[in-house]
């Protein structure tokens, strides 16, 4: 699995349907931190998007 657990984290809280700002807000870090995890993991799982990553994490079981 590529992704980090804190990759992880902000992925699961995205899945839920949490925006950037209130992930932020959950995990104590900034909102550019969280688009940085975002723009990692979109690289990391080869997904166009945040919704195409989370697809893919989904089907692979990650999150």
């Amino acid at each position: 699995m590529p992704l980090t657990e804190r990759e992880l984290s902000v992925l699961s809280l995205a899945a839920e349907g949490a925006s950037i700002p209130e992930i932020a807000r959950s995990l104590h870090l900034s909102n550019g931190t969280i688009r940085n995890y975002m723009a990692a993991i979109t690289r990391k799982t080869g997904a166009r998007n945040r919704v195409d990553a989370i697809r893919i994490s989904q089907g692979e079981g990650w999150v």
